[in-house]
């Protein structure tokens, strides 16, 4: 069975990864392959391919038919449904998913259905609750995230939680509550559950751990102590799923079990076993409802209940067995859950398990001996799938789960649901426990800072490519043989690839330079054999957001780059500094020089100005802008660097607007001409004047613009000037990461969007 689960999801993966998608007709023909594969037992392995493929284009299919079209994106609509979500709130706003049931533009109901969608409603928000039905009126646009290497897919995200539209609330008079929630709504129920324990605890530093743990809103949890979590391995038992569930339906199976043999048992011809499945089934399923029924929970809840069945049905359970039906059935129900990595983490962690615990002799070792075994086994097992979706390994982590699993199981969170079985029944009782279950978790708290005091914590790797992580994979599966198996030490040398990769630096004399999309803004990287350079660090936002933690970094760890030997921070505006915060303390900056050296928190930093010069590897660097002497300020005084390497040359201009176009022409207008241009002030009609375009006379001009910006950057008249001089011509909002990259004699350009696109990503119009 497991290896029906295997091709069920390999035709899945197939699907999902597809471009565009094969006409929807083609899944019709799901039933007769089905059919086919169960009456014929030699067809029934290629069948479990080909219907996992086709159960995916079906229902790709019927999501993708919930769109907000193109006409409508950025137009004031008024939309009728229900709040769908707790709301995560702050200061400046509330987030939530909304059902959208009636939309209309002008009156008239629009062709659009998007369905459930994002929506947020910033200041003069007013207190949505869950399962409560507004009139809102809002406005919005289709699924779009940033695209870069080793950057998070935030459109895949969307899809895979079945949202297929992000906006905003206006605030306006027009925004009417229609009904309130009725008794029975999951997610009110939780609301009335936050409120409660909120209104009980006092204010405490770990207090969103309870909430986090009880019904899964993660809100109250800060980003310094997700850094914390992460660091040391231990976020994945703050996320509802396997272990918490586990924990619930086994403690219910043997409280069943112990009560119906002590009372009904000798009376009823029922096995107490039976019983007792039934009601960890139960209790699962009430504990993954208060969690809020989201997707690691489902999961989570099918594999138990397939284990739970076999057992109900009297059934033998063999673990390979019970892996491949929960497989398919978590497939069946969310054929979209591998866009997830939750969904391979978790099933890599139950396969290893099987295969490094099961059938080993233990019966002489200690039980400290077997659990610590488990976690060496998944520590080891999951090696690769971090590397992959991370670029991180937690250097602590099996030390600090060995400690943090079951003090999380047996003291934390028995101690949370008590309390919050009692909310509405002894205030003072449950007060007591939740209190009690603070105190751990400070216990808890003071060991994971311990971890944190030593210097690396965290090993950062290249995210590995599909060779390296099958080597990883062989590497695993060796080194968790059973005992008696001679070279075991051989898998290290399988997986020496994962820390140890072929470098794929530009070859000496050879540059290559990728423009990140970080939505309206800029930040540049710049690679050579030896060096790298880090242009600008894009935008950061008041709600704490910043693309240099989002973007900027993920992309240098998924590159190799461990630390930025310069940075040139352009100037001072925020959209190419304001992630400057989320990378300064991530990794080492051996120097930086700027226009704006007060606004670096730490140096050592140096004017940029005209005449500054180095080579790196056969690459020559040339800063021509601003004079020493310059008055120009802000945008004008942008650093301005030119980049030659064998004869071809990149221009990053950074925010100069006409005045400075014109200084660096009276100034330079002899070394201007080449053949890769950033777009000045990212295409606006301040800046590429005619004259500085002619001196330039770029082959390729990258405009770094954010989709459907309030500037409606590039400016139209700017194209115009730019095809003009039959400039070829790219943005960050339809091409994601640009990598540019000079070989030879030769210039090589990959826009990341078009080079990983899936059917799901938003094309623009």
């Amino acid at each position: 069975m497991l290896l029906k689960g295997l091709l069920f999801l390999s035709g899945v993966v197939i699907c999902a990864r597809l471009p565009l998608l094969p006409a929807f007709c083609f899944s019709l023909a799901l039933p007769l392959v089905a059919g086919l594969g169960w009456r014929y037992c030699h067809f029934c392995y290629p069948a479990c391919l080909i219907c996992g493929f086709l159960w995916t284009l079906f229902s790709a299919h019927l999501l993708l038919q919930h769109e907000l079209l193109p006409q409508d994106e950025g137009k004031t609509l008024y939309a009728e449904g229900l709040v769908a979500s707790l709301p995560e709130t702050n200061d400046r706003s509330a987030r939530f998913n909304f059902n959208i049931e009636n939309l209309y533009r002008n009156g008239q109901a629009t062709e659009s259905n998007p369905g459930k969608v994002r929506l947020s409603w910033y200041q003069g928000h007013q207190p949505v609750k869950p399962g409560e039905r507004w009139r809102l009126k809002i406005r919005m646009k289709r699924p779009h995230g940033f695209m870069n290497p080793g950057g998070f897919d935030y459109e895949a995200w969307l899809f895979q939680n079945r949202l297929r539209a992000t906006g905003y609330v206006v605030d306006s008079r027009d925004n009417v509550k229609l009904a309130d929630a009725n008794g029975f709504n999951l997610n009110a129920i939780r609301l009335v559950i936050k409120n409660k324990i909120q209104e009980i605890i006092d204010a405490d530093s770990l207090a969103g751990f309870i909430p986090a743990l009880a019904i899964g809103d993660r809100n109250g949890i800060s980003d310094a102590q997700w850094r914390v979590l992460t660091a040391t391995g231990t976020n994945h038992l703050i996320a509802i799923s396997g272990l918490h569930i586990g924990l619930i339906a086994s403690l219910a199976y043997l409280l069943v079990l112990k009560i119906w043999t002590w009372s009904l048992g000798p009376f009823v011809n029922v096995p107490a076993s039976r019983i007792a499945s039934a009601g960890a089934m139960f209790a699962a399923l009430i504990y993954a409802l208060l969690a809020g029924f989201s997707l690691p929970t489902q999961r989570a809840l099918i594999m138990l209940c397939v284990y739970f069945s076999m057992k109900l049905y009297g059934r033998g359970i063999i673990p390979g067995d019970a892996l491949g039906i929960a497989i398919i059935a978590v497939l069946i129900i969310d054929p979209f859950a591998p866009l997830s990595a939750s969904f391979w983490l978790s099933f890599t962690a139950v396969a290893v398990i099987i295969y490094g615990v099961s059938h080993r002799i233990h019966h002489q070792r200690h039980w400290w001996w077997q659990w610590g075994r488990v976690q060496y086994v998944v520590s080891l097992g999951l090696l690769p799938a971090l590397a992959f979706y991370y670029q991180q390994i937690p250097v602590f982590s099996i030390f600090a789960n060995m400690l943090a699993v079951p003090w999380v199981s047996f003291i934390v969170i028995p101690l949370i649901l008590s309390g919050c079985g009692l909310l509405f029944i002894h205030s003072a009782l449950a007060k007591l426990l939740l209190e009690l279950s603070l105190l751990s978790l400070h216990g808890l708290w003071s060991v994971l800072d311990f971890f944190m005091l030593w210097q690396i914590h965290l090993i950062p790797v290249i995210q590995p490519e599909i060779m390296t992580m099958t080597l990883a994979a062989i590497g695993v599966l060796i080194l968790l043989l059973p005992a008696g198996i001679t070279a075991r030490w051989l898998g290290l040398i399988w997986l020496m690839p994962l820390f140890f990769p072929i470098e794929q630096e530009p070859p000496f004399g050879d540059v290559a330079m990728t423009v990140l999309d970080v939505g309206q803004g800029l930040s540049i990287v710049v690679q050579t054999e030896n060096h790298n350079l880090l242009y600008d660090v894009g935008p950061g936002y008041a709600s704490g957001f910043n693309t240099g933690e989002a973007v900027v970094l993920p992309f240098l760890r998924a590159s190799g780059i461990a630390s930025v030997d310069l940075l040139v921070q352009s100037h001072g505006d925020n959209d190419h500094i304001g992630g400057l915060k989320g990378i300064i303390d991530e990794i080492p900056i051996m120097g930086v020089i700027s226009s704006v050296p007060e606004r670096i928190p730490r140096g050592p930093v140096r004017d940029c100005h005209d005449g500054q010069s180095w080579q790196w590897d056969g690459v020559r660097f040339d800063v021509l802008h601003p004079a020493i002497d310059t008055s120009l300020s802000g945008n004008n005084r942008s650093c301005v660097l030119r980049i030659s390497a064998r004869n071809l040359t990149l221009l990053l201009t950074g925010d100069i607007e006409k005045s400075a176009e014109r200084r660096l022409i009276k100034r330079h207008d002899n070394r201007l001409e080449s053949n890769i241009l950033i777009a000045p002030h990212h295409g606006s009609r301040t800046s590429s004047t005619r004259g500085f375009i002619e001196a330039v006379s770029p082959d390729i001009v990258i405009f770094p613009v954010g989709y459907r910006n309030r500037f409606k950057l590039p400016n139209q008249d700017i194209i115009t000037r730019y095809k003009g001089h039959k400039a070829k011509m790219l943005t960050t909002a339809k091409s994601g990461a640009i990598r540019v990259t000079i070989k030879g004699t030769e210039i090589e350009v990959m826009e990341h969007r078009k080079k990983n696109r899936r059917f799901w990503h938003t094309t623009s119009p």
